[in-house]
């Protein structure tokens, strides 16, 4: 299922896993790849929109955002880009690794990169500023109209990312675009502070 939930920002559903396509005019920015069926997902959506897929972002190495990462890159040619930490996890779980190493406070295709470490050691933020839409890859996820912290069990390190939660409210966003869960459109950082607060932070 595809669905446009901005302008030139495409959520590819499958299954319990979100991936997002950007047009950036004459082509297309994945974020995360999905589990192994995603991979023509998002292939059709490229070819229904026109445009080849010419990067892919990993916001961590987890298999249900790389599970269709050998497939895209074979199938597409796209470039990988993940945060430095995050390389041997991606190797490990995919057998591939980047090739662009991103660090904090780098713009990859028009995409801010916010390190924050505690789901994985290399788990990164991605805000496209041009629609103050914040990509969050697992740091939250949506159930209901409300975010929640992903279950402690599948965090490296669930006290850090609780730290690294309180630490997206300093972003400039407006809309919260979440792995897991529906796309928060025009109340995402409203949301978020309600997670903080819930959380007693």
């Amino acid at each position: 299922m595809v669905r446009e939930v901005l302008p030139g920002i495409y959520r590819i559903f499958d299954t319990f896993v979100n991936a997002y396509l950007i047009d950036r005019g004459e082509y297309l920015v994945a974020v995360d790849t999905g589990i192994d069926t995603t991979c023509e997902k998002i292939l059709e959506v490229a070819r229904e929109l026109g445009k080849p897929l010419k990067a892919i972002v990993l916001t961590h190495g987890h298999l249900d955002h790389t599970g269709s990462l050998r497939c895209l890159k074979e199938k597409a040619g796209a470039i990988i880009a993940a945060h430095e930490d995050e390389e041997g996890f991606i190797f490990e779980k995919t057998g591939l690794r980047p090739d662009i190493k991103l660090k904090d406070g780098d713009t990859f295709e028009g995409l801010k990169v916010f390190h924050k470490p505690g789901h994985t050691t290399g788990s990164i933020c991605l805000l496209d500023e041009a629609t103050k839409s914040l990509f969050v890859g697992d740091l939250v996820i949506e159930r209901g109209g409300q975010l929640e912290e992903v279950p402690h069990q599948y965090s490296l390190d669930p006290e850090m990312n609780r730290r690294r939660i309180t630490e997206l409210l300093e972003i400039d966003f407006e809309n919260l675009l979440p792995a897991h869960g529906e796309p928060l459109i025009g109340n995402g950082k409203d949301k978020l502070r309600g997670l903080v607060e819930r959380m007693g932070i």
